[in-house]
C-alpha cells in the first residue's frame, strides 16, 4: 500500500537559525528621548539602507507611533516602501536624470546638489502641473556632494525662483561630528551664517538642519537657532558611535543570535577551522562548539579568534577562522552546552551583554557597517508591540 503524499502546499515551521530579535518598544522609547533633548527642533528619522539593516518599515511605523512624521532614505526604491505610511521621506544624497520622474510622480521630496538637477526637476514638474518639495545639499566641509559652500549663496537663490519646485529645506553633513574642534565650530558658524544670509535675501526654508546622532550627543549648537530639525540614525538603534555621552537615554534595540549546532571535544594539538589558526594547547582537550552563523549572515571574518559569543549568560570566545556558514567558539566556560542552545553575538542576555560597539571596535570597523550587512538569511524578529512578539520576517531567499 502506498503512502498518500505530503501536501506540497503545507508550511513546516522552522526554527531559524539565525535572526535579529529586534524590541519595537526601544525604538518608539529611543525616538521620543531623543525627540525630548532636541526640542523644539523636529527630529527627521534616518531609516536608509533598510534601518541599518533592521528592517525600514518596522522601523518607520514604531517612529510614527512615537510622534515621528519625517523620514529620511537613500534611494528611490527606499523612499517608495514607505509612502503608504503617511510621512514625508526626504532622499538624502544625489538624484540621478533617470530619476527625476520618479521623484515627481511619488511626491518624494529630493535632495538638491547643484543647479543642474534643480533645472531638471523644474522641468519635469511643470510637465505635469506640479510643484515639487526640496532641500538643498550645501558641502560645507564633507567633500562628497551639495553645492560648494563658498559660491552656495548666488547658486542657491537662482534655484529658488526656478517654478516648479518648493525649496522647503536646506542641509549639510558633519565629515566629524564626534569632534568638539575649531574646524567643527567653524562649520556650525558658517553654515548658519549661510542659512541667515539667504534669509535676508528674501529665500527662507521651513527646516533647516545639519545634526547627525553624534551632533545631537555633542553639539547642541547645531540643533537650535537657525537649525530646527535633526537627522539621527544609530542613535534611534541604541548603538551610539561618539564617545561624548549622550544627554538623554537610549537603550539598544536589536540582539544578533543564532544556534549551536555542534560540540565536540578536539584532543591536545588538534586545530580548528581554515588556515589552521588555532590549535588545542589544553592535555585534556577543548570543548569546541559550531554556531550557525558566518560571513554570509553578516558575521565579520575579522573577529576571527579575537570576537566572542555568549552561551547561556557566559563568555565563549570565537576560535578558528570565521567561515561563511559557520563559527566556532570555545564552550571550556560552558560545560552544560548542548545542541540547539541560543547563542548571542550582538546584544544583551542576563546581567552581561555583547554591545554592538564592542563588536565593532574588535572587528576593526564602525556599529554602522556591522548592522548593515547583516545577511538576507538572517530572520529578522520583532518583539514587545503591545506585550506580544509580532511577526518572524522570512527572507525571500528562504520562501
Amino acid at each position: 500500500m502506498l503512502c498518500p503524499r505530503e501536501n506540497p502546499d503545507a508550511v513546516h515551521p522552522v526554527m531559524p537559525r539565525a535572526w535579529v530579535e529586534i524590541d519595537v518598544r526601544a525604538w518608539e522609547e529611543n525616538f521620543r528621548a531623543v525627540a525630548g533633548a532636541v526640542s523644539p527642533a523636529t527630529v527627521l528619522a534616518v531609516v536608509k539602507a533598510n534601518a541599518y539593516g533592521l528592517g525600514a518599515p518596522e522601523a518607520a511605523r514604531a517612529f510614527r507611533r512615537a510622534g515621528c512624521r519625517h523620514l529620511a532614505v537613500a534611494s528611490i526604491e527606499e523612499g517608495r516602501e514607505l509612502l503608504d505610511l503617511g510621512m514625508q521621506v526626504l532622499l538624502l544624497g544625489a538624484v540621478l536624470p533617470a530619476e527625476v520622474p520618479a521623484v515627481v510622480e511619488t511626491g518624494i521630496v529630493a535632495s538638491i546638489p547643484d543647479y543642474a538637477t534643480a533645472l531638471r526637476i523644474s522641468d519635469a514638474a511643470q510637465a505635469v502641473g506640479r510643484r515639487v518639495s526640496v532641500h538643498i545639499q550645501v558641502d560645507s566641509g564633507m567633500g562628497r556632494l551639495g553645492i560648494v559652500l563658498s559660491s552656495a549663496l548666488d547658486e542657491i537663490l537662482r534655484i529658488s525662483r526656478l517654478p516648479g519646485i518648493l525649496t522647503e529645506g536646506i542641509y549639510t553633513h558633519f565629515p566629524t561630528a564626534g569632534r568638539r574642534d575649531a574646524p567643527t565650530y567653524r562649520q556650525i558658524a558658517e553654515f548658519a551664517s549661510l542659512v541667515r544670509e539667504l534669509e535676508s535675501a528674501g529665500c527662507g526654508f521651513k527646516w533647516r538642519h545639519m545634526a547627525n546622532s553624534a551632533a545631537v550627543a555633542g553639539l547642541p549648537e547645531a540643533y537650535r537657532a537657525p537649525f530646527n530639525m535633526v537627522r539621527p540614525g544609530l542613535d534611534l538603534h541604541g548603538a551610539h558611535l561618539s564617545i561624548t555621552p549622550r544627554p538623554y537615554r537610549a537603550r539598544p534595540v536589536f540582539s544578533l543570535k543564532s544556534r549551536l549546532v555542534g560540540i565536540r571535544t578536539l584532543p591536545q594539538g588538534a586545530t580548528v577551522g581554515y588556515g589552521r589558526t588555532y590549535a588545542v594547547t589544553r592535555p585534556g582537550g577543548e570543548r569546541i562548539g559550531t554556531v550557525a552563523i558566518g560571513y554570509a549572515d553578516g558575521y565579520p571574518r575579522s573577529l576571527s579568534n579575537t570576537g566572542s559569543a555568549l552561551v547561556r549568560e557566559r563568555t565563549c570566545p570565537v576560535v578558528g577562522m570565521v567561515c561563511m556558514d559557520y563559527t566556532m567558539i570555545s564552550l571550556e566556560n560552558v560545560p552544560d552546552a548542548e545542541i540547539g542552545d541560543e547563542v548571542v553575538l550582538v546584544g544583551n542576555t542576563g546581567p552581561v551583554a555583547v554591545s554592538i560597539a564592542a563588536v565593532a571596535r574588535k572587528a576593526g570597523t564602525i556599529p554602522y557597517e556591522l548592522m548593515c550587512q547583516i545577511g538576507r538569511r538572517v530572520h529578522r524578529r520583532y518583539v514587545g508591540r503591545d506585550g506580544e512578539n509580532s511577526r518572524v520576517e522570512v527572507p525571500e531567499s528562504l520562501k
